[in-house]
């Protein structure tokens, strides 16, 4: 066969215009991006479809990484694929991941990556629409809350929950109350590392609730977690288990009603003023992102755009804002080298002294 490839002629075409064309192609790194999409793509498939759970630093045969009624000629070629981008190795038909290309199917890197292509997803594939208005959000286009949720509890985890465990021994909390608490992560989190610790999350969405409560009994940690459906701005009505505790974290929870001015916000944080003042010791604690428009913050910045949520704030606005609402601010800690800059700020009644 060798013999014949090598009896027919075989011309390299070089065309000035097309090089000119493609070495001008090349300069831009749109093969770069077009070769990122793609890999982004394959890593949330491998980690969706339960391969890369089963993919480890030992060698595995292909039958035993192929998910239930998958075929096996596609998961091996998906493999040879994360093999060229370096995230996997072969022997024979046996795979394992590959260092140190391997972490990129770690959870917290997958979940860097889903929270854009996966979460935001519905809206980046939506943007014509979204500028054109032929879609607008929240009518058309939404991100997809369940997959946000997965993805920021995870985030949250790699990069707040040194700083809650902090704050809960600087302030000696016995109860914690996580405003938004969505499908419970950091509730059960904290109640399975620290046994004397009781603690309740409270969230709108009664189908969030619903499966947090049940991930607390899956884990036998109902007699010291509970949660419970309510709105986080209104602590009146809020059940005697809620308001009973000592710290009260919000992640991420108040930023978008900057959309409504600083004076609604004010607003929205008074409800906590007489929470704190009847509370002596007890400590309200906002985790939110702050954005800065630049090559760090420019993907985060854009798709607070596209949803038209109120968008995070530089800290002078929520200084601003929780002085208004008669409250101090004790306290702001950050934690830097991360891709999501979260500020925490620490906050107590007025009335309570220095």
């Amino acid at each position: 066969m060798s013999n014949k490839v090598e009896s027919v002629e075989s011309v390299e075409v070089s065309d000035a215009s097309v090089q000119r064309e493609w070495k001008s192609v090349a300069a831009t790194g749109a093969r770069e991006l077009a070769s990122s999409y793609v890999l982004c793509n394959t890593v949330l498939g491998l980690a969706r479809s339960g391969i890369a759970e089963r993919l480890s630093d030992h060698w595995t045969p292909l039958a035993e990484l192929v998910p239930p009624g998958g075929y096996s000629e596609l998961v091996g070629n998906l493999l040879r694929f994360a093999e060229v981008r370096g995230l996997v190795e072969s022997r024979g038909d046996s795979w394992r991941l590959a260092a140190p290309g391997g972490a990129l199917l770690g959870e917290v890197p997958e979940a860097v990556i889903g929270y854009y292509a996966e979460a935001y997803g519905p809206v980046l594939s939506n943007i014509e629409g979204l500028a054109t208005g032929r879609l607008r959000y929240g009518a058309d286009v939404e991100r997809d809350t369940e997959a946000l949720g997965r993805r920021c509890e995870v985030l949250f985890r790699s990069v707040g929950m040194n700083v809650v465990r902090e704050l809960i021994g600087r302030y000696r909390a016995e109860r914690v109350l996580d405003l938004g608490c969505g499908t419970g992560g950091m509730v059960l989190d904290l109640a399975r590392e620290d046994p004397r610790l009781r603690a309740v999350g409270l969230d709108i969405a009664e189908d969030a609730v619903a499966l947090a409560s049940k991930r607390a009994r899956e884990e036998g940690l109902q007699d010291r977690v509970s949660f419970v459906v309510g709105d986080a701005f209104v602590p009146g009505e809020w059940p005697a288990a809620a308001r009973e505790c000592d710290l009260f974290i919000a992640v991420g929870a108040v930023h978008e009603h900057f959309r409504d001015g600083e004076k609604a916000v004010a607003e929205l944080l008074r409800s906590y003023a007489e929470l704190l003042a009847g509370k002596p010791g007890s400590v309200l604690v906002l985790a939110e992102p702050e954005l800065f428009r630049d090559a760090e913050d420019a993907d985060f910045f854009l798709v607070h755009a596209l949803t038209e949520q109120g968008f995070p704030q530089r800290r002078e606005p929520w200084l601003k804002v929780i002085e208004a609402a008669g409250l101090t601010c004790r306290r702001i800690q950050s934690v830097p080298d991360t891709m999501f800059r979260f500020a925490y700020y620490e906050i107590t009644s007025a009335a309570v002294p220095r």
